[in-house]
């Protein structure tokens, strides 16, 4: 751990050296929700996630959070899949599985696919196709001290694009603090952080896609529904206010909204719930001057049953259609208790 942490501390400055705004961003894809509850909420939600229970546990919220990593005392499997527009596929696998003291250790890969797509030379003429892969293999661990947790992401993340190539060695840190008597959390993350091993090209070094992310959550007693807001893209203003036309730029406000994602749970019974989100900057910029087409907001649920979980939500990019997203969970030592049964 002692050595994680100064190659992390090492990578910190080295990202701040040379990350200049204006350079290219590489591995946008690790911006995307891991898991269907996730996209359900706005797609930047549930950073800080309920408590402890089993049954309101997000898979692969680590993700996104490592110190979300809980340590429940079963280990757990979940696969995500999102096909998007245009033949593109984001797909997500996680592992947890609990350590010895409190905390919990996990293993993740995330892989986007772009498809085939056509190339073209200099003067329009066609030269066939090209693929484009970006993957990212992740290794967690979570600690927790009284109400406070916190974690660690090690990942290894590559990007082949037509024969050019890049790869990073980056961190994600995670804090979190649970109420001891309300529902109540707190969350913060720090992402991305790390060293570019190699770019695409020799001419221009890209930038990481370094980010702190603050989030909350919180469910009034007595009521059967539970809060979400989190705030995002605290350290990179050029994704949240990428409109150069003066004309365009967004207001005071509005500049304000475009770092916040709300979301809402309403629980129906201890086996199922609702989810909903909205999240502004991709409703402010992606919806049309007519129509707005839904741009922004999400829905979804949640089904728990006794070793399976299975979440599903749909989010609205633009006015052309919404997005479906698909989550399968399963704890493992129930499964294998029913079996045996």
């Amino acid at each position: 751990m002692r050595n994680f942490l100064l190659l992390a501390v090492l990578s910190v400055f080295y990202n701040c050296t040379f990350a200049q705004v204006g350079q290219p961003q590489v591995f946008d894809f690790l911006n995307l929700a891991p898991s269907a509850a996730i996209t359900a909420l706005g797609g930047k939600q549930a950073i800080a996630s309920a408590n402890d229970s089993a049954a309101t546990l997000i898979p692969g919220i680590w993700l996104a959070n490592p110190a979300t990593n809980h340590s429940h005392p079963s280990p757990q499997v979940s696969l995500s899949y999102q096909p998007y527009y245009a033949d593109v596929d984001f797909a997500t696998l996680t592992y947890r599985q609990p350590a010895k003291q409190p905390g919990s250790w996990g293993l993740g890969i995330q892989f986007l696919n772009y498809g085939s797509l056509e190339s073209y030379d200099i003067t329009g003429l066609p030269m066939g196709t090209f693929t484009a892969q970006e993957y990212a293999l992740v290794f967690n661990r979570s600690h927790r001290v009284g109400p406070f947790q916190m974690g660690l992401n090690a990942k290894y993340v590559s990007s082949q694009v037509a024969g050019y190539g890049a790869s990073a060695l980056l961190f994600d840190f995670g804090g979190k603090f649970v109420h001891p008597v309300h529902d109540l959390s707190f969350g913060m993350s720090l992402n991305n952080l790390g060293l570019l091993l190699n770019d695409y090209t020799s001419t221009v070094r890209s930038r990481l896609p370094t980010d702190l992310t603050l989030g909350l959550t919180f469910k009034p007693r007595y009521m059967p529904f539970r809060l979400y807001a989190t705030g995002f893209y605290f350290l990179n203003q050029r994704d949240a206010y990428f409109v150069e036309d003066n004309n365009e730029k967004p207001g005071y406000v509005n500049k304000i909204l475009r770092h916040v994602s709300l979301g809402g749970e309403i629980l129906i019974g201890s086996s199922f719930s609702f989810l909903m989100g909205y999240n502004h900057l991709r409703g402010n910029t992606l919806q049309l001057e007519q129509i707005r087409g839904g741009a922004g907001l999400s829905f979804g649920m949640s089904l728990r049953l006794r070793f399976l979980q299975l979440d599903f939500s749909r989010t609205f990019y633009h006015a052309a259609g919404g997005v479906s997203h698909f989550t399968l969970a399963a704890d493992l030592e129930n499964l294998i208790d029913l079996k045996r049964n």
